[in-house]
């Protein structure tokens, strides 16, 4: 996938690459094992030392990664890098915030790649996921076990995908 633009905005939103002063906020949101236990490479407790925004060249380790902020402040973090990714802060929970940013960033992604389908997945017992994803148009292809590093243990997990046709269509 192309590499994400400086900014994506949104009603609500402004999406953008990670800087040096988000480290302390990713630490922190990433160390809540209400927000860990739903990610799959994520261990817990999670630490600075746990985080690499950059490569020693000073580059983003995680170009297709954005920073989502509301009024300027960090909540949370979206991807494309290997599927939909994402998390927020538990006190943006319920807000439609995701919801947002990933439409926003689907469209970008579906704008700038010739990819026909974009993959995602959640944890079964992630109801709010589900239902994001749902809303965006994934359909379920198949189900397995995947491995959580923060509850150190492989979990019942759904995968999904969403076609190029089927965004377009909605």
């Amino acid at each position: 996938m192309s590499k994400l633009p400086q900014l994506i905005k949104t009603e609500r939103l402004m999406l953008r690459p990670y800087t040096a002063a988000d480290a302390p906020y990713v630490v922190a949101c990433l160390n809540n094992f209400d927000v860990s236990r739903w990610l799959s490479s994520v261990p817990h407790p999670f630490t600075a030392d746990d985080l690499r925004l950059f490569t020693l060249k000073g580059e983003s380790r995680w170009p297709n990664m954005a920073a989502i902020t509301l009024s300027g402040e960090f909540i949370g973090a979206l991807g494309t890098g290997g599927g939909l990714g994402y998390w927020l802060k538990p006190e943006f929970w319920g807000r439609g915030i995701i919801s947002e940013a990933a439409a926003a960033l689907v469209d970008f992604y579906f704008e700038n790649t010739s990819e026909e389908q974009l993959k995602a997945g959640h944890f079964i017992g992630n109801a709010a996921s589900a239902r994001v994803l749902a809303k965006l148009g994934f359909v379920e292809v198949a189900r397995d076990t995947q491995p959580c590093a923060a509850q150190g243990r492989d979990l019942p997990h759904v995968a999904l995908v969403l076609t190029r046709q089927t965004w377009k269509a909605a």
